[in-house]
């Protein structure tokens, strides 16, 4: 049985895989900078943010 991070290694060997994981994380990095944005915008720290959502800041 392969480790997870020889799994991982061997699929982000196929370049399908490479390009979608990728793509995703742009993806991911732009969306924080969006919440970033409107965070700050709303003039909120992160706990505040939190508290909203019913959760903790980390």
């Amino acid at each position: 049985m392969k480790t997870h991070d020889q799994l991982v290694e061997q699929l982000m060997s196929h370049p399908g895989v490479r390009a979608e994981v990728e793509r995703i994380e742009q993806e991911e990095i732009e969306l924080l900078g969006q919440l970033l944005k409107t965070r700050l915008d709303a003039g909120l720290t992160q706990a505040q943010l939190a508290e909203r959502m019913g959760t903790q800041a980390t």
